[in-house]
């Protein structure tokens, strides 16, 4: 059965500014008990679950593309850890293999969200054994090589995509990889779902963040209650 894609509606003009709670290490994020603490590495920060007296119901790992920072995930990484997840923003080269391991929660569903380049970095990654992951997250894909802030792509753009659960996210309007070519990668995996939103090559702004962070979080659930009953 092909992906279908889903058309989202528009959101306000108004940029995402939400708190989040302090930030915690990888090594102490796992319970109640944990030490809240600013992190040493600015590349790094961890949203852990807003329900500290459980485990957390999941471990998301973001890993964020061409000229983007911690602040563009932070509405969407704080509304997961509301959510009952462990969330953990990886910048770049920051997303080595032990950071990775140590972002899991053991039992737990392990995500990868991944933006722009981020994305083809979670491709790569949800390859690996060792750190395959449960699920995938992909927003803005670049299938072309088109430099955004200045930079272009340094790892290839799929062919195809792994027999996993993946929700996609792409602007309607994205120019740096438009939607068409999307839509054609995502024929031949029955398990990818591809979302449009309003926007061009960037669905964690306005007009379209809000729709990007509840499919995001839907997406999660149906993992999460998957996983459980499994």
């Amino acid at each position: 059965m092909p992906p279908t894609t889903t058309p989202a509606l528009a959101t306000p003009a108004s940029a995402p500014s939400e708190p989040h709670p302090p930030f915690l290490s990888p090594a102490r994020a796992g319970g109640a008990a944990a030490v809240r603490e600013p992190l040493n590495r600015p590349d790094v920060r961890v949203w852990p679950s807003a329900e500290p007296e459980l485990e957390p119901r999941g471990s998301v790992v973001v890993l964020p593309g061409r000229g983007e920072a911690v602040d563009l995930f932070e509405a969407l990484a704080f509304r997961l850890s509301l959510d009952g997840y462990q969330v953990t923003y990886l910048g770049p080269g920051e997303d080595s293999t032990l950071a990775l391991a140590e972002s899991r929660v053991p039992g737990r569903p392990f995500v990868l969200v991944g933006s722009d380049t981020g994305a083809l970095r979670a491709l790569s990654i949800a390859g690996s054994p060792a750190l395959r992951a449960d699920a995938l997250v992909l927003l803005n894909l670049p299938l072309l090589y088109r430099p955004v802030a200045g930079e272009l792509p340094t790892d290839p753009p799929p062919r195809s995509l792994p027999d996993l659960p993946i929700l996609l996210v792409h602007g309607a309007d994205d120019e740096v990889s438009p939607l068409p070519g999307v839509r054609m990668v995502t024929r031949g995996s029955p398990r990818a779902r591809l979302v449009a939103v309003p926007g061009g090559h960037q669905v964690l702004a306005d007009p379209s963040w809000r729709a990007t962070t509840a499919h995001t979080i839907a997406f999660l659930e149906e993992i999460t209650t998957a996983f459980a009953m499994a």
